[in-house]
């Protein structure tokens, strides 16, 4: 199997939020803890999580595991910077890698399921973009295999994976993902997002 990378992009003030969405209580956990098992329980491989504004908080509430954090020092720039940030760490830390998976840290309704159908998709497509269907667009969680690497980093600072996704259709797989992707903006949105999982306040 390719080696995959996990990359968990959590560079933002969450200023919408008022609080730090990473840290976030979801159940006995964090947000960022929660995908963190949702990842390594669906076997794609290594999380690489690229930190910005509270770096210092969230290395701290992750304690050991904060060796799996990149602190990225142009996060203001906007989410292109810290995609092309983690892609540049994920080369350094794992050359061995084949492909990249990028998540959203206010995404926690995200599944370990849908994780493993992101990596099945990959299988039967290894050449091709496994990106996730918004309805007008499609965008992450989306997995990009090596050869779309060099096009990461060279996005601009404020624009993330959506453009390269858009350009690149007929290289593209795109699957429902169903709730999984609902944004986490804004406190309201958080309260959405606990009822949806079955989560009481």
């Amino acid at each position: 199997m390719e080696s995959v990378i996990t990359l968990i992009l959590s560079a933002g003030a969450s200023r919408r939020m008022g609080n730090i969405k990473a840290l976030l209580p979801w159940g006995p956990k964090t947000v960022l803890e929660h995908l963190l098992d949702e990842t390594m329980a669906s076997g794609l491989g290594k999380p690489l999580i690229i930190t910005g504004a509270y770096q210092e908080e969230i290395q701290g509430r992750l304690g050991p595991l904060s060796s799996l954090t990149h602190y990225n020092p142009d996060w203001e720039s906007g989410m292109g910077s810290s995609l092309a940030c983690g892609v540049r760490e994920a080369e350094r830390r794992y050359p061995e890698a084949n492909a990249l998976l990028v998540l959203l840290v206010d995404q926690p309704l995200l599944t370990r399921d849908y994780l493993k159908r992101i990596q099945a998709e990959h299988e039967r497509f290894p050449a091709h973009i496994i990106a996730s269907d918004y309805g007008r667009f499609a965008g992450v969680p989306a997995l990009f295999p090596k050869r779309f690497w060099g096009d990461l980093r060279d996005l601009s600072r404020d624009k993330g994976a959506k453009g390269l996704i858009a350009s690149r259709k007929s290289l593209c797989r795109v699957l429902d993902p169903g709730p999984v992707i609902t944004d986490m903006d804004t406190p309201e949105a958080y309260q959405k997002a606990l009822r949806k999982a079955g989560i009481k306040p």
